[in-house]
């Protein structure tokens, strides 16, 4: 069944930099995922400890003026990051965001090691991301716009552990009724969600809709037929699946399944179409 989670209904516990609200955990709600939300006083550090066997990501929030450490293999990067950044890390790396500028809020998303699909290397290695500097796609209707931030395929990372990443919906605008399982080849099954940040509407499903707002969670257990379907405001939201292992059946919907590269041109004024597994 689907689960809209509210986030203001999480109880926030003080740690050193902060507070912190655990909106989904392996001990509390049975899911392979750990999704927290972190407030950072400014001044402060929040720090992400190696892992031995989970994959790891922070994301800004809200806040300016961050300034984000990343360790790996020996080596330290340090960059002031805007709002709307964030790290990705694999197992054995590190990471910290110190609220340079003022207060931060912190989205923290980590998930175990997937290692029931090979990778094209025997590291993988994590990065540090700018939204802003990521390329974007756009379906044909020309009403959802989405950008991963974690994508095998998209050439970001080098391992199948998640996708993660932001999208954007048009006044109205919805995605093709759709439903999720395990490839054929994985023993793992997928877990998939929405954090919607901006917009309101519903997420319909086989025996009715369940209205979604700002500070919710909707959990979308796979097999669960689902549909999103913004309202006249349209939705600005994270969409998370892992592990990137997965199958999708759509409904007849022949405009809903293409997503084209903005910005490009396949030689006839039309954006080039983004050719997924």
């Amino acid at each position: 069944m689907i689960n809209v989670i509210s986030v203001d209904s999480k109880p926030k516990a003080p740690v050193a930099e902060g507070t912190v609200r655990e909106v989904l955990s392996p001990s509390q709600d049975g899911t392979r995922v750990r999704v927290a939300i972190e407030e950072v006083e400014a001044g402060k550090t929040a720090k992400l400890a190696r892992s031995s066997d989970r994959t790891q990501v922070v994301y800004i929030l809200e806040g300016t003026g961050a300034k984000v450490t990343y360790a790996s293999n020996g080596s330290t990067t340090e960059k002031t990051a805007p709002r709307r950044s964030g790290v990705y890390l694999e197992p054995g790396e590190e990471a910290s965001v110190t609220a340079a500028g003022g207060p931060l809020e912190l989205l923290i998303v980590t998930v175990p090691k997937h290692s029931g699909k090979k990778t094209d290397t025997a590291s993988p290695t994590g990065y540090v991301f700018e939204e802003a500097q990521l390329r974007s796609l756009i379906d044909e209707k020309q009403f959802r716009e989405r950008t991963f931030w974690v994508n095998k395929e998209t050439g970001l990372s080098s391992s199948w552990d998640l996708q993660l990443g932001r999208m954007r919906y048009g006044p109205h605008a919805h995605s093709p009724r759709h439903v999720h399982h395990p490839s054929k080849t994985s023993t793992v099954t997928p877990e998939h969600f929405y954090f919607i940040e901006k917009g309101t509407g519903e997420v319909k499903h086989d025996t009715g809709t369940l209205p979604v707002g700002p500070g919710h969670l909707v959990l979308i257990p796979a097999g669960e037929w689902h549909q999103l379907v913004a309202s006249e405001s349209g939705f600005d939201y994270i969409e998370f699946q892992a592990p990137f292992d997965f199958t999708t059946t759509m409904d007849a919907d022949p405009l809903g399944k293409n997503w084209y590269i903005k910005g490009t041109d396949d030689g006839t004024g039309k954006p080039k179409l983004w050719v997924q597994s």
